[in-house]
């Protein structure tokens, strides 16, 4: 697979000590391996079946055929967390580019309860829809009860209601459920009439991109899904069924051992910044995955990796300082896809005099120039790194990287003795909200 290369030369791990590691990796790698050689969902790590999932492709085909796509204008993504990040990793890497010209239905994420995303929303049914057909919303909750989207989708479908002069049958028809098969939220909407596409039970949320959750929207807006698909297989192929120059091994056993010297903290330094919200999505992923009071003997252990997310070259002028003088308590990993663009500095420039050498140049060649300077700063300062390039910035590629990072995190939860796919202290804060607004 040529889409990603890791270098890890850089990232000043003895060889003993990573091959002591990678060894005892060798059961859960056997397990992967088997699990993902066979159908279904059965393991903890079913999300790794999702990108050959035939039946749901089809399914998801089949719905956006049924809402009149060529009509569509917008698609209201409702979720938190896992339920859009991901989504949102592809389609701000793709699509949210100055206008084409190409019309291609809108993406519009709402997760949090913002009063100003929600004005704005309204206001744009109020004002830019004519037809029922123009509008999708595509509510997603894995347990069908999280308060954020239940609040969200309340008043947009009341909102959607009062443009449509209380026309349920036609607002029921663009209406699209995403959830667990036997959910409140599913039973409900089956009560209704409305659309539904599950999700595999086990498919936690931060591993959720490859199912209906994120392949229906993105689809919807003119992402090309099986491409995404391709790309995450071929990762597995790379990530699980492949013994040799395994990336998703290398990372979390360096992650792992630098974790143990008390670099606890990963900063994904991106050097394009569509990307930015992936380094969002791998925040949740890395975070909630390995963020663990307790280890899978029940002993409390309070571990964890904190992930931040640095964007170049904005964030050389606001935190480099930081990285290269402050504590050494952070391991980086630098990502970026900096082929030519064909856009480039006139070879007759106005501040000749400051800088000539930028003169005639391609604009990533100079991105690449104050890549490599900063990684030769890093290792004149003996910080380690990680380097993973990507090929191109396309729905093939981030199928890999996306799944490449899901992989790495099974293993860096197996090398810690932790359950990579549970979040049991996030559900306290969810119940004493609930006990609050009670009160109200």
């Amino acid at each position: 697979m040529n889409v990603l290369k890791l270098s890890s030369e850089t990232s000043l791990i003895q060889k003993k000590d990573f091959l002591r590691e990678m060894e005892k990796l060798n059961p859960y790698f056997l397990h992967l391996q088997k699990f993902v050689s066979g159908e279904g969902y059965s393991e903890k790590e079913a999300s790794l079946n999702l990108p050959k999932d035939e039946i749901l492709l089809n399914n998801i085909f089949k719905t956006i055929k049924d809402l009149r796509p060529d009509k569509l204008k917008y698609v209201v993504v409702i979720g938190i967390g896992g339920s859009n990040l991901g989504t949102m990793a592809v389609y701000d890497a793709l699509l949210k580019k100055l206008p084409s010209g190409e019309k291609k239905p809108r993406l519009i994420f709402l997760d949090t309860n913002n009063a100003e995303a929600l004005s704005q929303t309204i206001s744009l049914i109020k004002n830019e829809i004519n037809l029922s057909e123009e509008i999708v919303v595509n509510i997603i909750s894995k347990s069908g009860g999280t308060t954020e989207p239940l609040v969200n989708f309340e008043i947009i479908y009341d909102a959607l209601l009062a443009k449509f002069s209380g026309n349920k049958n036609a607002l029921f028809r663009q209406i699209v459920v995403t959830t667990d098969d036997g959910s409140k939220l599913s039973e409900i909407a089956s009560s209704l009439g409305f659309r539904m596409l599950m999700m595999p039970k086990k498919v936690g949320g931060r591993f959720s991109v490859f199912s209906a959750v994120g392949l229906f929207p993105l689809c919807l807006a003119g992402i090309d899904i099986k491409e995404l698909q391709r790309g995450a297989k071929e990762m597995i192929e790379e990530g699980i069924l492949n013994n040799e120059n395994n990336p998703a091994l290398v990372g979390a056993v360096i992650l792992y051992l630098h974790s143990l010297s008390g670099k606890n903290i990963v900063n994904t330094f991106i050097f394009n910044p569509e990307l930015e919200s992936f380094g969002k999505w791998y925040r949740q992923l890395l975070g909630e995955s390995l963020g663990k009071e307790l280890n899978r003997e029940g002993e409390e252990v309070r571990i964890g990796i904190t992930p931040i997310t640095s964007i170049g070259s904005t964030d050389l002028h606001s935190m480099l300082q930081l990285f290269l003088g402050g504590p050494n308590d952070k391991f980086t990993v630098f990502v970026h896809s900096l082929s030519n663009s064909g856009v480039s500095v006139p070879k007759d420039i106005i501040f000749k005099d400051i800088l000539p050498i930028i003169a005639g140049k391609e604009v990533n060649e100079v991105m690449r120039a104050i890549l490599s300077g900063v990684q030769i700063t890093y290792q004149k300062q003996k910080l380690a790194y990680l380097d993973l390039e990507i090929k191109d910035i396309s729905a093939y590629s981030l199928g890999a990287l996306l799944q490449l990072k899901m992989i790495e995190t099974m293993y860096l939860a197996e090398l810690f003795n932790i359950n990579a796919f549970d979040q049991p202290n996030v559900e306290s804060y969810k119940l004493e909200t609930k006990k609050i607004l009670e009160q109200k």
